[in-house]
């Protein structure tokens, strides 16, 4: 009896364990992707995306950028322009990109780059850097050629990982 008592006691503890690390904050980590980088260029030329001149990298954040964030396209601040003379970062929770088909992975990039939005000072010759908003609940032209099933299979996707309730998963941000 008392082996029993002793192997509930260390189950009981590994739960207890489990239940704070996952509870406790998450480590979140920037990598490069150049996986990401080259389907980008190749999405650029085929879709005809104008993001000239913009200096633009790809990262994916491990484990995630939060349960509910599938990507984002940033245009950086002052500092990280300084500091990095990048335009825009296009980031993607690290564990979808992973789960996701290359086809879907094809899509959610070629969703966050039509958020960059360059446009030329005609007075100046300078560039301004802008994000995009969608044109409906997504981009038109992403519609019309893939329709919106994508933005389901990202979300159950993201929920699966996440074991997400219905709400959560509505709540799911591009």
């Amino acid at each position: 009896m008392s082996a029993d008592i002793k192997e509930l006691s260390s189950v009981d503890f590994l739960d207890n364990y489990r239940e704070k690390k996952q509870k406790g904050p998450v480590k979140r980590e920037f990598v490069l992707c150049e996986e990401m980088k080259f389907m980008a260029q190749e999405i650029i030329s085929e879709e005809k995306i104008d993001v000239h001149p913009a200096k633009i990298e790809y990262v994916t954040i491990e484990p995630n950028i939060s349960k509910s964030t599938a990507a984002k396209c940033v245009k950086t601040g002052k500092e990280l322009k300084f500091f990095s003379n990048l335009d825009y970062v296009i980031e993607v929770s690290g564990e979808l990109w992973t789960a996701l088909d290359k086809e879907t992975r094809r899509i959610l990039l070629e969703h966050e780059l039509r958020h960059i939005l360059v446009l030329q000072n005609d007075k100046t010759g300078d560039w301004n850097f802008k994000l995009r908003k969608h044109d409906i609940q997504d981009f038109g032209r992403i519609v019309s050629k893939n329709g919106v099933d994508w933005i389901k299979k990202v979300r159950l996707c993201l929920s699966s990982l996440y074991d997400m309730t219905p709400a959560e998963e509505d709540n799911i941000q591009m």
